[in-house]
């Protein structure tokens, strides 16, 4: 992996679908390629390229932006940004890349990116990590549950009103967004004394509610099962979770795991919430390097 396309630092390239994406490399030189998308809403790679770096000890690691977010250019129409879509582009990548097979890593929407891809494009991909991930066309009362529980804590409870705050009157401007989803940050984490983690992880990044209010109304109107797709998935598959997430589910992990059988492995993390990594590093970083390195 000499050629320009891998030269470490920020790339950018222009797809057949006229929009620019932007990536950035970084990691062990001819380690391993893994590629982490960064989630559809929003939000810049920053959470991931800020907090996954003991990835890059071992891996050549390409942080992937969403069409919309940080350096990624928009689509022409708010009507493109449904997560299926945005899957989509994993296959410019691999395609501007000249890999035959992708490894890659998503975690909550970017978990459903990456599936939603290894459901279209199962010969594509390589080996798939799904990370607290968000399963389209999987219900289980798992919000709801955390929220009647946590609704009076002092500190999760405020958290848990700007959640419910955002789905019901969404922010106007990306200055709005960023003010309103930190007051929520704590509501992420399994330790609330730990959001400074999730803060820091975050910094320097930004966010696009042109992102958030489209790819939302898109979901909400293409309605795709992933669940239904899950038979196509021919991927070694590593699904994580930790075990208090209030927003994705374990019902929806195990579900997973189940419909993949001998294909997947399934690893909880107690004490974690939504980021696992950053509240108990060792055994999340343990289980993804141990399965992406073996060869079964």
């Amino acid at each position: 992996m000499s050629s320009q396309q891998y030269a470490p630092g920020p790339q950018t390239f222009k797809a057949p679908n006229g929009i620019s994406f932007h990536y950035l490399i970084r990691g062990r030189t001819n380690g391993p390629l893994l590629v982490v998308q960064s989630v559809g809403w929003g939000p810049s790679m920053h959470l991931y390229s800020n907090s996954l770096t003991r990835l890059e000890e071992t891996f050549t690691v390409l942080y992937f932006e969403a069409r919309g977010a940080g350096k990624s250019s928009r689509p022409a129409s708010g009507d493109e940004m449904s997560t299926r879509t945005l899957a989509s582009d994993l296959e410019y990548l691999r395609l501007h890349l000249g890999q035959e097979k992708l490894s890659l890593l998503g975690h909550s929407n970017g978990g459903a990116i990456v599936l939603a891809y290894a459901e279209d494009f199962p010969e594509r991909v390589e080996k798939l990590v799904l990370v607290n991930t968000e399963l389209q066309g999987f219900t289980s009362d798992n919000f709801q549950t955390f929220a009647v529980a946590r609704k009076d804590h002092p500190v999760y409870g405020p958290a848990l009103a700007t959640i419910a705050g955002l789905m019901q009157s969404p922010p106007v401007t990306d200055e709005e967004f960023q003010e309103r989803l930190t007051k929520a940050l704590p509501y992420y984490m399994h330790d609330t004394e730990k959001t400074q983690l999730l803060e820091e992880a975050m910094a320097g990044g930004t966010l696009s509610v042109w992102n958030f209010l489209n790819q939302s109304r898109c979901d909400a109107q293409e309605k795709f099962s992933a669940v239904d797709g899950l038979s196509k998935v021919q991927a070694r598959t590593l699904v994580v979770n930790g075990r208090s997430d209030g927003i994705c589910s374990e019902a929806a992990a195990r579900r997973v795991a189940e419909e993949l059988g001998d294909k997947a492995k399934l690893v909880l993390v107690d004490e974690a919430g939504h980021i696992p990594w950053l509240e108990q590093p060792d055994v999340f970083f343990h289980a993804v390097e141990r399965f992406l390195l073996s060869n079964n």
